[in-house]
């Protein structure tokens, strides 16, 4: 097949993220034979660190045989967000122009969209007007987060605007330029409704009832996890078709040896986005009451993301005397050997993940996990068996089973021998692909 891929960042521009999977599932798919071609944003050139409104077309493409950087991000990643109607609809024409020529030019088979966070949700009115066969890869939270608060879209389907809205809104329908904008940049989600109020006014969210804003009913979706597809739901979506497919774990990449029985535990690190949920706080003070205790516990904090919270996290181990690294990387290749370097992994997100992978990887090169019970993944671990767990945000109780692997390393290596079985039997990235490849095929089937 020839697949257009669309999404918001794309390595080595990556934000504050550490996740390579889009680029891991699209090399993987070239090489099974598919042609692959890539459409993401111009984040991380040069000339686009903090575009404003009136320099949204300034800054310079960046196009090759597989990937073409030319969409504009707006307000996200640290970029200024776009005001004023004019400069909004001068991004937003220019974004499903790009989409157009795009699919004009690769003629794709099929198109899979990664995540548009920070990119114009437009795009998908386009996508649904070019009637392509095109399936979601739904591995963050952009969906149930973003799409109703879409500057553009709400500016037309909000009812509760101010006067000054209303009337310029009305202007321009009376007089046929909404009809004419929305060729460049739609402007109508369903044929003869001009508002939606139930999905775009804010403060309506006790009203919603899980699956049913039928007006994004999405044909062809997958999610990275039940807890995202369920939170997908909930905020009003109609997603229960869709499919889960696990990440699963580059084992060729990933790998090592489970460290002796009788091996010292004292090693501890997180690999995880810096956010206000990241859990980092909790893992830290756990880490100082389990030093309090005597013990010689070490963390390293391998990510990147919000400075506010790094700079909060910093202070509270500075604070604490607690002995924290702070650590981050844009290459992947570095990440198993960052793994194999500790004797744990703790995994303390304090929300329900939609991308649970950093555990994964740590369990297959070798390392007991500590999770939060509470990430919306237990279909991943188990509790005692392949993991240890703790309540969100409880740093005592985590503080204990950091202590019950250092006071017995032989707890430690058993739970690794299994994590890292699983993840051999179960999270193989190769099995991911698959999946995605046939899920991929069905959608053209079923278009």
């Amino acid at each position: 097949m020839k697949i257009l891929v669309v999404t918001n960042l794309f390595p080595p521009h990556q934000a504050d993220t550490d996740d390579f999977r889009c680029q891991n599932v699209t090399d993987a798919l070239r090489e099974r034979g598919h042609t692959v071609r890539v459409l993401t944003s111009t984040y991380g050139l040069a000339s686009d660190s903090g575009h404003t409104a009136r320099n949204v077309g300034s800054t310079s493409d960046q196009q090759d045989s597989v990937v073409q950087r030319r969409l504009r991000l707006n307000g996200a990643f640290g970029l200024e967000p776009v005001s004023g109607l004019g400069d909004l609809r001068e991004l937003e024409a220019r974004n499903n122009l790009v989409l157009r020529e795009a699919i004009a030019e690769f003629a794709p088979d099929l198109i899979h969209v990664w995540s548009l966070r920070g990119l114009s949700k437009s795009l998908l009115l386009t996508l649904r007007r070019a009637n392509i066969p095109t399936a979601l890869d739904v591995s963050d939270t952009w969906l149930a987060d973003e799409l109703r608060e879409d500057p553009w879209l709400s500016w037309w389907h909000r009812e509760k605007v101010p006067a000054m809205h209303k009337v310029q809104r009305a202007g321009l329908e009376l007089s046929g330029q909404r009809t004419k904008w929305d060729a460049e940049a739609p402007t109508f989600i369903e044929a003869g409704t001009s508002r939606l109020p139930a999905i775009f006014d804010p403060g309506t969210d006790a009203g919603f009832k899980p699956n049913s804003f039928a007006a994004f009913q999405l044909r062809r979706l997958h999610f990275s996890s039940p807890a995202l597809q369920t939170a997908t739901a909930q905020a009003g979506f109609r997603v229960a078709h869709g499919e889960v497919i696990h990440p699963g774990v580059d084992t060729r990449l990933f790998h090592g040896e489970v460290k002796p029985a009788d091996a010292p535990v004292k090693k501890f690190l997180i690999v995880t986005r810096l956010t206000p949920h990241c859990g980092v706080r909790t893992a830290i003070e756990a880490i100082r009451l389990v030093r309090a205790q005597g013990a010689k516990a070490t963390l390293t904090v391998h990510g990147r993301g919000n400075s506010e919270v790094q700079a909060k996290l910093r202070t509270q181990a500075v604070q604490g005397e607690v002995p924290v690294e702070f650590r981050a990387s844009s290459q992947q290749r570095d990440f198993p050997g960052i793994y194999r370097a500790h004797d744990a992994f703790i995994y303390p997100v304090e929300r329900e993940e939609s991308f649970v992978g950093a555990p994964l990887e740590a369990m297959a090169c070798g390392l007991p996990v500590i999770v939060n019970q509470d990430h919306g993944a237990e279909d991943l671990f188990r509790s005692r068996e392949s993991c240890l767990s703790f309540p969100s945000g409880d740093s005592g109780l985590l503080a204990n089973r950091i202590l019950e692997l250092i006071q017995t390393p032989n707890l430690a290596n058993q739970l690794a021998q299994v994590g890292q079985n699983e993840v051999l039997t179960r999270y193989q990235f190769t099995n991911a692909v698959e999946q995605i490849e046939r899920y991929l095929d069905d959608t053209v089937a079923q278009w």
